[in-house]
């Protein structure tokens, strides 16, 4: 269905579109379903009832089939919706014990409204009441589950009066008060097009449900309600009565604003996870559901008033149209966005992975060519004083050992050794550090070693270390300094000659 079809078509007949309180002359379902094409379900969600649960499991069942059905039961239309289809389940019995609330749980139906009111008037009176304040407002396609759906009333207008329960005239005026439509078996998850909580709908009503803004009001979620929602015994044909007289004695352009763009505003509240989903692959299904929710919506604190301004129709798919076109240009900007910033993530990422490559290419490079500067001097010797590594198994450690082990002089391949001096070098290790190989390789060879990177008949150069210095140059000092001494006092002595003498 077209978005065009739906809200450019002629308006519907009074007798279609629901009043503000009860149904009016007709209680038949199917009649009643062009003009209120949604129901709507108060309910405290569960795990199984959530909007993350399974598709092809039912959103809501029947209390009678919560032990005694599995969920897969329901996912075939054959035996439960042609039983309910042909009438066979709508029974009076059914009905009384639905309505009666001590056997409510071996009932086969599931309580909606056609009255998105009632169910605002219902919720924060179940949360002012209840311990538990997670309440929420389902949204449900009256279309999706019209083959097994039927009014409360037009049931229990089929009672004869000697069957007619004692609280018959009771359940009757609630199920007239509360729009209340029964659906039987299940309610299947795509049926559902939301559920949103309660204290998220509040901030979104119309003005007329809500008092001004005051500075110094109390800051809670109830604050603002413009009706009295603490008496013991609520009425909702009081509130409706409220409502009405509230929007009347708005002005001309207030009354607009609510019945256009805050009428706008509430639908998209109560199918914002529906239309944030569907907004860009499916825009004409997702705001031909906010249109005829929010036309709803407009109608309902005046039929008449709406009536009049034929005008409200057009505004209200104008302004459904500039909303749903930003949000699909949003979010087709933010997938470009993510798209972009995806790319740039992977760009990186693959520069870190040449860089490493590179670096490790360099590395094995590296590792290759310094076995090759020992190749002609470990075929020559006879034997290892260190266990040879195999080229499969060099590594890096080894190499820069035996490389430094060349450089400084020492002989890593004795010529003569006896079988002790063999056995106590091989057995260390190849990654053994200088410092502990160069005392065991000078206790093992008395002669001088010679650096295997120079020709034999060059000699070792010998560097003194600093201490080493420090210690002659003081020597020379100390020396000179007494000999000076010795050779003044002679000089200077009377007794020169006895001590030259004697000195010579």
């Amino acid at each position: 269905m077209s978005a065009g079809a739906s809200l450019d078509s002629t308006p519907k007949s009074p007798s279609t579109v629901l009043p503000q309180y009860g149904f009016g002359p007709d209680l038949i379902f199917d009649n009643l379903l062009e003009g209120n094409p949604y129901l709507f379900r108060v309910h405290t969600p569960r795990s199984q009832s959530t909007p993350n649960y399974e598709g092809t499991e039912p959103y809501f069942v029947g209390g009678k089939y919560n032990d005694e059905f599995l969920a897969a039961a329901f996912k075939s239309p054959c035996p439960t919706s042609a039983a309910a289809t042909n009438g066979a389940n709508r029974t009076y019995a059914d009905v009384t014990r639905h309505m009666d609330w001590t056997t409510r749980g071996e009932s086969p139906y599931i309580s909606t409204s056609f009255s998105f009111a009632w169910a605002i008037w219902e919720a924060i009176r179940r949360y002012h009441v209840n311990v538990k304040h997670n309440v929420e407002i389902a949204v449900i396609d009256a279309r999706a589950v019209a083959d097994r759906s039927v009014t409360a009333a037009e049931l229990l207008t089929k009672a004869t009066p000697k069957d007619r329960h004692k609280d018959h005239w009771k359940w009757y005026r609630f199920a007239v008060e509360a729009q209340d439509v029964l659906v039987w078996g299940h309610i299947p998850t795509e049926a559902v097009l939301s559920s949103i909580p309660l204290l998220q709908i509040l901030s979104k009503l119309p003005t007329y449900f809500l008092y001004p803004e005051v500075p110094d009001a109390k800051d809670t979620p109830l604050s603002r309600i413009s009706w009295d929602y603490t008496q013991k015994k609520p009425s909702f044909r009081q509130f409706c009565q409220s409502m009405s007289d509230r929007f009347l004695r708005m002005p001309v352009d207030k009354r607009l604003r609510d019945t256009t763009a805050g009428s706008v505003r509430l639908a998209m509240c109560l199918l914002r996870p529906y239309v944030h989903k569907h907004i860009s692959d499916d825009f004409t299904n997702a705001t031909t559901h906010v249109c005829e929710l929010a036309y709803v919506i407009a109608c309902w604190p005046s039929h008449w008033w709406a009536r009049e301004h034929s005008e409200i129709r057009d505004l209200i798919r104008c302004v459904v149209h500039i909303v749903g076109e930003e949000m699909r240009e949003a979010r087709r900007v933010q997938a470009l966005s993510d798209a972009t910033r995806m790319q740039e993530i992977v760009g990186g990422l693959e520069q870190l992975a040449h860089a490493y490559e590179t670096r490790a290419r360099l590395q094995q490079k590296t590792l290759r060519m310094l076995p090759h500067d020992h190749e002609d001097r470990s075929e020559e010797s006879d034997g290892s004083s260190t266990a040879e590594p195999h080229e499969d198994t060099w590594d890096s450690t080894s190499t820069s050992t035996l490389a430094t082990m060349e450089v400084k002089g020492i002989q890593t391949d004795p010529i003569e050794e006896d079988e002790d001096e063999k056995s106590m070098v091989s057995s260390s290790s190849s990654t053994t550090t200088l410092n502990d190989i160069k005392p065991e390789v000078a206790e093992l060879h008395s002669v001088p070693p010679i650096p295997s990177a120079y020709p034999d008949d060059i000699p070792e150069l010998y560097i003194p270390t600093t201490l080493e210095t420090v210690v002659r140059t003081a020597s020379c000092f100390l020396t000179a300094f007494c000999i000076g001494s010795i050779i003044t006092l002679c000089v200077l002595s009377p007794h020169r000659r006895e001590l030259a003498n004697h000195l010579t």
